[in-house]
């Protein structure tokens, strides 16, 4: 099984997140679908390496590919347009996928961006496998910050008061200052850390864990998360590989922008 490998070291930095991103800026202007040797040529890559390439472009609707053995663009960042909403509008602004999907090669775990919306964290740009399918589904509805590894890296890093994140608890509990101070020790290991590991409350058979962006210099702050199945590997063991993701961002992409 993949997930009793460990995880491929990674590459020259950017260097996947680049490919990928040229065979979509290919098929985005081919003004019909394009075979194999054709993408080969007018992107300037081997086919070995489009092979895996155009398969996990085409398992996340990044790439279509036809009966007759062409491909063209997929509908995947036009059917994030039209959700709407500040945060996938914060998705959009920024080529974040490149490097979301490079992290979903590398660890072949669930592979998302979380922000903030009130209370609740909001998925985006999520990337899954076959074996995924229903948790990424799940992952689709926004869930309160509190509950979530995603959630409750931002509220750390955003500093909120204990009082924002555990809102939803029953008023007169006696288990609420109990657990305000175990959420208070969690904060601070997170923003000594830089990482947020945590079982969703609210998909119980998802594992998440989340590492901070900053998108743009003065942008919002946004979780990279990766998750997989409780019964999988302890997740953290891709924490690298998902710092180094963070940092590729925040290097490549924010500082630029």
């Amino acid at each position: 099984m993949d997930d009793e490998r460990d995880p491929p070291a990674p590459g020259p930095a950017g260097a996947p997140l680049r490919k990928a991103l040229s065979v979509l800026e290919v098929l985005a202007e081919a003004p019909r679908p394009l075979t194999l040797s054709e993408l080969s040529r007018l992107a300037n890559l081997p086919k070995s390496t489009l092979h895996r390439l155009m398969r996990v472009l085409t398992d996340n609707g990044l790439a279509v590919r036809k009966e007759t053995k062409t491909y063209e663009i997929g509908a995947y960042l036009s059917r994030l347009a039209a959700m709407g909403g500040p945060a996938q509008a914060q998705f959009l602004n920024y080529p974040v996928t490149p490097f979301l999907l490079e992290l979903f090669q590398t660890t072949n775990r669930i592979v998302s961006l979380g922000t903030l919306s009130g209370g609740k964290v909001q998925h985006t740009g999520t990337l899954y496998g076959q074996k995924h399918v229903r948790l990424a589904m799940a992952l689709r509805r926004p869930v309160p910050a509190h509950g979530s590894a995603a959630g409750r890296l931002l509220l750390a890093m955003a500093r909120r008061s204990l009082a924002d994140p555990l809102a939803t608890a029953v008023p007169g509990s006696r288990m609420f200052p109990a657990r305000a101070d175990a959420m208070r020790r969690e904060f601070d290991r997170i923003r000594r850390t830089g990482l947020s590991y945590a079982r969703s409350e609210h998909i119980p058979e998802l594992v998440e864990l989340a590492a901070p962006v900053r998108l743009g210099r003065a942008g919002p702050l946004a979780a990279v998360v990766v998750g997989d199945t409780v019964t999988n590997r302890d997740l953290r063991s891709v924490g690298q590989a998902l710092l180094d993701t963070v940092d590729a961002i925040e290097r490549d992409v924010a500082a630029a922008w």
